[in-house]
């Protein structure tokens, strides 16, 4: 069961996710929500793997945001309509900042 609703973008490509400790962009987030977001990417995820992100994107000011979280992969498959793999990933243990800056995106979309 969902906790948390989710926040949809228009554009794929508003935030970006990286690979914390090789610093390499992994793909872009579908959705997010304060419990997790769904990952979409050129290369699939195996479930159940630990993850350790870097969460990038512009505010509405042109201010970098940028949060570090820990995420482990609870399915993943590929979109054969968009070609992507999308991979749904869970926040693992407690992260302020992640959960700050989804906050920070509901108040920006409601306003």
């Amino acid at each position: 069961m969902r906790q948390s609703s989710r926040i949809t973008f228009r554009s794929t490509f508003r935030i970006k996710i990286s690979d914390r400790e090789r610093d390499t962009l992994i793909g872009y987030a579908g959705d997010v929500s304060e419990c997790g977001m769904k990952l979409l990417g050129d290369v699939p995820v195996e479930p159940g793997s630990e993850l350790k992100l870097r969460v990038r994107m512009r505010d509405r000011e042109g201010e970098m945001r940028q949060v570090d979280v820990d995420m482990i992969c609870q399915w993943s498959q590929e979109n054969v309509r968009t070609g992507f793999f999308e991979a749904g990933l869970a926040l693992q243990g407690d992260s302020a900042d992640y959960v700050l800056l989804i906050e920070g995106m509901r108040k920006v979309r409601k306003g």
